[in-house]
């Protein structure tokens, strides 16, 4: 196996990388591919957790008037794991978690994952009918919920045999549910704690995109510890690259949780790596610009990331100045494009002092991918930056798959340790997802001659409303399942606050009444709010078509574009 090219990177950086150095990089084959990873990188999750309990008197977890340290995590964790043992869950079975940030869904994931269980981290905006759709695609039969999740499931309660576990409910009992109090009670003894191998699955999070049913995406123990030690080396070789050294913290760091833990963002990009730092995190029960302002001031947060819309709400409060905002090093944003106008305006506010940031990534690559940040990103605010170094390689390719030239415009396609395995129960997926090591993203863009990143478009038929993945087809899925409709597309319009937002053109059955309100109520019924069409347009002639006789979708958005203005 060859050894990991040095030579690509500046002295100050070897160092780091080199044999000895904070992040040695080792050559592996990893699910038969040769991949760059760190030799001294935790094994899997419990490991990554147990670390933590080097800061275990740290404050850990903050959610409204409620704290936790670490300790206090990692015994919640323990106690998880114990009642899950009662419960029959053994390694590889895969558990459910539905809810709001509320402390338990940490401790649930860190008990799921410690004991070697795949934890399932399904949307908790999803109606009842999507929640059963992900418990029997993924085949769990145990999962914790909240009060307001539990309501949505209780029509189905009868009907399957499921283990829930309800948190912060006072009518959690009967029909297999059970208080969160009564199961952390239910753990009793020593249980065995199994080994776990890097490669085995940790977690499965549900993705959008050209299917009509959302796809349970896999990914392993390894892949989630080299996404967070890969943002950690690569802000370490660009520190080493610039001649700066990192300065001791005046504080202890932390984190505004701004997005739910069932999104790649939350988990993988704030939650997690505050093991690995001992950084305070610091959860919200729902989005909001001027509690989050009040949250930064009273908790002193270093960092602020959530999609650009946050980003962008939080500096354009009226209230803005009024807050004692001198503790934030940094305002990023990931899950959706930062256009150059959100960019300016965040750097404009917080006077440069606070870094301002974008990123690419998706959970296919477990939250990591590319950069683009300070000067790099008012120089090229239209790029989502480089890939990150040493872990992760970008190309660009046509449709035969061949490597392109800077400059060309093809798939963006990424290859490192920290992918994803593939999709649950969907092999034919996942085969033309990942070929020879590399996903095919189905972003379609180029990159420049200094390796920046450029999208310009999306092969795969998706909207990304506020850093939130929707498949057209699984909302036309759903249009055509109304009586009175023939033939619809579904498509994403620009939004300047969310950067898309769903829309929709159908077409009515010969004599009948149908308004926009009757197909977003229908819509509604079925899928969760967020994937409710903004902008309905009913026709009665029919959606033109390409020469294969295909809907011609793109046709019919540029057209309602020209329309819209």
């Amino acid at each position: 196996m060859a050894a990991f090219d040095l030579e690509r990177y500046a002295p100050a950086a070897r160092e780091l990388l080199a044999p000895g150095g904070q992040f040695e990089v080792v050559m592996r084959s990893v699910r038969g591919v040769e991949q760059p990873t760190f030799k001294n990188a935790p094994w899997h999750l419990r490991e990554l957790f147990q670390s933590a309990l080097e800061h275990a008197a740290e404050t850990f977890y903050v959610y409204e008037d409620e704290r936790y340290t670490f300790a206090d995590a990692w015994r919640n964790a323990e106690r998880v794991m114990a009642g899950l043992h009662v419960l029959g869950v053994r390694p590889g079975d895969r558990v459910g978690i539905a809810m709001r940030n509320y402390p338990e869904w940490v401790t649930a994931f860190m008990g799921v994952t410690s004991m070697g269980a795949v934890a399932v981290a399904m949307n908790a905006w999803w109606t009842g009918e999507e929640m059963m759709y992900g418990i029997n695609d993924s085949g769990l039969n145990t999962m914790f919920v909240d009060r307001e999740r539990l309501e949505a499931l209780s029509p189905y309660l009868d009907s399957k045999n499921l283990n829930v576990i309800c948190v912060r409910s006072q009518h959690a009992a009967g029909r297999g549910v059970r208080s969160w109090e009564s199961f952390i009670r239910s753990g009793s003894g020593v249980m065995h704690v199994p080994e776990i191998d890097p490669d085995d699955a940790a977690t499965i999070l549900y993705t959008s995109g050209s299917t009509s049913h959302p796809k349970g995406g896999v990914s392993s123990h390894r892949a989630i510890i080299h996404s967070l030690m890969g943002w950690e080396a690569a802000a370490a070789i660009a520190r080493a690259e610039a001649g700066r050294r990192q300065r001791p913290p005046e504080r202890q760091p932390s984190m505004i949780l701004t997005v739910p833990l069932f999104h790649v963002t939350g988990l993988n990009g704030q939650l997690l790596p505050s093991f690995r730092n001992g950084r305070k995190v610091v959860g919200m029960y729902k989005w909001d610009a001027e509690k989050a302002l009040a949250l930064i001031e009273r908790e002193k947060v270093t960092h602020f990331s959530g999609v650009p819309t946050m980003a962008y709400e939080l500096v354009n409060s009226p209230n803005y100045d009024q807050y004692d905002l001198s503790s934030l090093r940094s305002i990023g944003g990931g899950g959706a494009a930062m256009t150059p106008k959100h960019s300016s305006r965040i750097a404009e506010r917080t006077q440069n002092r606070a870094r301002a940031s974008a990123a690419y990534a998706m959970t296919e690559t477990n939250g990591l991918t590319a950069s683009n940040a300070g000067g790099n990103l008012q120089a090229k605010p239209q790029s989502c930056g480089q890939a990150l170094r040493p872990l992760v390689s970008v190309r660009v390719v046509d449709r035969e798959g061949q490597p392109l030239a800077a400059g060309e415009t093809g798939e963006i396609c990424i290859k490192g340790p920290m992918t994803f395995t593939g999709y649950w129960n969907r092999p034919g997926d996942t085969a033309k997802t990942i070929v020879d090591g590399w996903v095919h993203t189905g972003d379609i863009g180029h990159m420049d001659e200094d390796g920046f990143i450029f999208i310009t478009d999306r092969e795969k038929d998706m909207i990304i409303r506020g850093g939130e993945n929707i498949g057209c087809q699984e909302v036309e899925a759903v249009i055509y399942d109304h009586p009175k409709v023939t033939e619809c597309a579904v498509f994403g319009v620009p939004d300047e606050r969310l950067g898309e937002v769903v829309a929709a053109v159908v077409r009515a059955a010969d004599g009948v009444i149908l308004t926009s309100g009757d197909i977003q109520s229908h819509v509604g019924e079925h899928l969760a709010r967020f994937k409710v069409p903004t902008h309905v347009w009913v026709r009665r002639d029919e959606l033109p078509r390409t020469a294969s006789g295909k809907i011609y979708k793109k046709g019919i958005r540029e057209a309602l574009l020209a329309q819209l203005g």
